[in-house]
C-alpha cells in the first residue's frame, strides 16, 4: 500500500514545479560545490553576504506576517497565554537574564562575533577586523579576514548598531531577547504537546534554571540565536503538519531552515529534518505542495556551501590543538562521550548542567518509547510528529559533535554544544505529564518537586558560586588589561599577547606580539613622530626560571632591541600579566627604517 500511495502522490504532482525543484536542487549543488572556485565564492560572500542575509530575513518576516494574518483568530487564542503562564514566562526570562554577568563567556569567539558585527555596521561587508586605527577621526579597519563563523548573528547585531549606534552592549541585549523568545516558544511547544499549562511552565522552568542556559543568555555568542531558531523550526513544523496544504506555513518552515543553517556551522543538519517534515506533510495531505519560496530554498543554501568550502580549504581557521590534524575523527569519540556522560549526570558546582532536567527528560523519552511500542498506540498528533523530526535533527547534531576534535561537554568552553539536547530534554520532561500512567496532576507535582529539590540542593549553589565566571581567568585578564589601557591618556598602541579584537572593539589600536617582532622599524618610525602618545606591551609572566622565579613566557619575549619599562603586574591563577611601556626600539645596523 505504501508504494502505491507514493506513486499516486507523484503521479498527481504538478510536473512543471517538480521539474523546477529538481533543477533548483541540481543548480544549487553545482554552484555551491563545483562551478564556483573558493576565491570567487569568498569575494561573493564578503561583498554580497550582507544583502543575501538581509533578503532571507525579510522573506522570513514577510512569510511570518502572512501566516499570522491568515489565522488571526487562532493566534489570538494560542499566543495569548493565560495570566499565570505569562507570569511564569516573565519570571523564567528574568531569572535567565540575572543568572550571570553580561560579559563574553567564550573567548575569543564572542569578540569575533562582535568584531564582525562592527565591520558589517560600518561597511556592509562580511569580515572580521584584525587591525584598526583612527584615520582622520574615523575608526577604520585595516586588516580584515573572512571568519569561519556564520554571519546571521553579526548581521542582527549590526542592525542594532545601525539603529542605536555602535555599542558592545547591543549584542548582550539581543541575546537576552533571544533567550526570552526561546523560553516562550518552548512553553508554547510543551503546551501543544501536552495540553497542560503546568507542563508548559515546567519546561520553561527546567530550561531557564539550567546554568548553561543563563551563561549563554548573558553572553554575546551564537548559542541563543541557534537555540531560538531550533525552537522556531519546531513551531513551524507543528504548524505545517496541522494544515499541510497551507502554502505560507510550508514556505515559512523551509526558510526557517535556511536561517538556522546560518546560525551555527552544524545546524545545516536540520535541513534533513525539515525535509522529513515536508515529506510527512505531503504524505498526510496526499499530494505534493510546492510553493515558489520552497522551489528557491535550495539556491538559498549556496552561500552556506561556499562558506563551508572556504573553511575546509584553510586549516588556519580550524583552530586545532597541538597534535591534531583534522577537525573530525573517530579518535575523538570516546573522550567526547566520556565528557558528555560527566556533564549530563554531574551535580558538581563546576558543571553547568541540570540533573533534574536530564532525569525528567529521560523519563519522558522512556514513556514515549513505551507508548510507541504499545499495540494500542494511536497515531501521533501533529505536534508530536513535528517535534520528533526536530528531535531527529538534535540527535544528528549530537552525533556529529561527538566526532569533533574539541567537544567534551564537561569542559567550560565546549559545554554550549549541549544546549540543543537540553532543549529537547525540556520538551520530553513536559511530556511526562501526558504520557505518565499516573494522574496528570500527580505527575506534574512530582516533576516540580524533583526540579525544586535539585534547584535547592545543586542549582542554587551553582548560581551562587558562578564558578565558570570566577574561574574564567582569561576574561579577567582581558578586563584588567583594558581597564589599565583605558586609564592612560591616548592615543595608545597596545602590543598584546592575546587577540587584538578586545582592544579594537574599545577603539584602541593593537597589534600582536608576533606582528610587533617583524615590525620593529615601523614601530620606531611611529614612536619618533609621536603617532601614539604611548606604546604599551602586555606579556604573560610564569614561574619558568630554573629557580622558580617569575620570568617572561618564551612566547611573549620581544627582540633585544625593544626596550621596555615595566608599569604594573597582576597575578591571575598560576601566571601574571605584566603591563610595560615601550621606551625605544633599537634596530640592527643592517635594517633600514621606512621612508617618511
Amino acid at each position: 500500500m505504501v508504494p502505491l500511495r507514493a506513486l499516486s502522490i507523484l503521479r498527481e504532482a504538478p510536473r512543471s514545479r517538480v521539474l523546477l525543484l529538481l533543477l533548483s536542487g541540481t543548480a544549487s549543488l553545482a554552484a555551491g560545490f563545483v562551478l564556483v572556485p573558493p576565491v570567487i565564492a569568498e569575494r561573493a560572500i564578503v561583498n554580497g553576504g550582507y544583502f543575501y542575509i538581509l533578503g532571507v530575513v525579510v522573506l522570513w518576516l514577510a512569510l511570518l506576517r502572512r501566516v499570522i494574518a491568515r489565522a488571526s483568530g487562532h493566534w489570538r487564542e494560542t499566543l495569548s497565554p493565560p495570566g499565570p503562564l505569562l507570569v511564569a514566562w516573565l519570571a523564567c526570562s528574568i531569572f535567565a537574564a540575572a543568572s550571570d554577568d553580561f560579559a563574553p563567556k567564550v573567548l575569543f569567539d564572542e569578540h569575533v562575533v562582535q568584531g564582525t558585527a562592527w565591520h558589517l555596521h560600518a561597511t556592509k561587508e562580511i569580515g572580521t577586523p584584525v587591525r584598526a586605527y583612527d584615520v582622520a577621526g574615523s575608526w577604520t579597519a585595516i586588516d580584515v579576514y573572512l571568519d569561519k563563523r556564520p554571519y546571521l548573528l553579526p548581521f542582527l547585531i549590526s542592525l542594532a548598531h545601525d539603529l542605536t549606534g555602535h555599542r558592545p552592549l547591543n549584542a548582550f541585549i539581543l541575546n537576552i531577547l533571544l533567550a526570552a523568545v526561546c523560553l516562550g516558544l518552548t512553553g508554547w511547544i510543551a503546551r501543544r504537546l501536552t495540553g497542560s499549562r503546568g507542563a508548559s511552565a515546567l519546561a520553561m522552568a527546567l530550561l531557564a534554571t539550567t546554568p548553561l542556559f543563563g551563561q549563554n543568555a548573558t553572553g554575546s555568542g551564537l548559542e541563543m540565536l541557534n537555540l531560538a531558531l531550533i525552537a522556531t523550526l519546531a513551531v513551524a513544523a507543528i504548524l505545517h503538519l496541522q494544515t499541510p496544504d497551507d502554502p505560507d506555513r510550508l514556505s515559512l518552515l523551509a526558510v526557517t531552515a535556511v536561517l538556522l543553517a546560518q546560525s551555527r556551522y552544524e545546524s545545516v543538519l536540520f535541513a534533513v529534518a525539515t525535509a522529513g517534515v515536508i515529506m510527512t506533510g505531503w504524505w498526510k495531505r496526499g499530494r505534493l505542495v510546492l510553493t515558489w519560496p520552497l522551489l528557491g530554498v535550495p539556491l538559498l543554501f549556496v552561500p552556506w556551501a561556499w562558506h563551508s568550502r572556504i573553511v575546509d580549504a584553510r586549516p588556519q581557521l580550524w583552530e586545532l590543538r597541538e597534535g591534531d590534524t583534522a577537525r573530525f575523527g573517530w579518535r575523538y569519540v570516546s573522550g567526547n562521550l566520556e565528557g558528555a556522560w560527566n556533564f549530563f549526570q554531574s551535580v558538581a558546582p563546576d558543571q553547568p548542567g541540570s540533573l533534574a532536567l536530564v532525569l525528567l527528560g529521560c523519563a519522558g523519552a522512556l514513556l514515549l518509547v513505551r507508548r510507541i511500542l504499545s499495540q494500542r498506540a494511536s497515531p501521533l498528533p501533529a505536534a508530536a510528529v513535528g517535534v520528533a523530526w526536530v528531535g531527529f535533527g538534535v540527535a544528528a547534531h549530537f552525533a556529529v559533535v561527538m566526532f569533533y576534535y574539541w567537544a567534551r561537554l564537561d569542559e567550560p568552553v565546549t559545554a554550549r554544544f549541549a544546549l540543543p539536547s537540553l532543549l529537547m530534554l525540556a520538551l520530553l520532561a513536559a511530556a511526562v505529564v501526558r504520557l505518565s500512567p499516573l494522574p496528570g496532576a500527580f505527575a506534574l507535582r512530582t516533576s516540580f518537586a524533583v526540579w525544586f529539590l535539585w534547584l535547592a540542593a545543586v542549582g542554587g549553589p551553582v548560581f551562587a558560586q558562578r564558578l565558570y565566571t570566577t574561574r574564567n581567568l582569561v576574561r579577567h585578564e582581558v578586563e584588567w588589561e583594558l581597564d589599565r589601557v583605558r586609564s592612560r591618556t591616548g592615543p595608545v598602541l597596545v602590543i598584546t599577547s592575546k587577540a587584538t579584537l578586545p582592544y579594537i572593539l574599545q577603539r584602541v589600536s593593537a597589534v600582536n606580539l608576533s606582528v610587533a617582532r617583524l615590525r620593529g622599524a615601523e614601530l620606531a618610525w611611529h614612536m619618533e613622530r609621536g603617532t601614539f602618545r604611548e606604546v604599551l606591551v602586555t606579556q604573560v609572566v610564569r614561574p619558568t626560571a630554573a629557580a622558580g622565579n617569575p620570568a617572561i613566557d618564551p612566547s611573549c619575549v620581544l627582540p633585544g632591541g625593544f626596550k621596555l619599562e615595566p608599569i604594573e603586574r597582576k597575578r591571575f591563577g598560576a601566571r601574571w600579566i605584566q603591563l610595560s611601556r615601550l621606551v625605544s626600539v633599537q634596530l640592527p645596523a643592517a635594517e633600514s627604517r621606512p621612508a617618511d
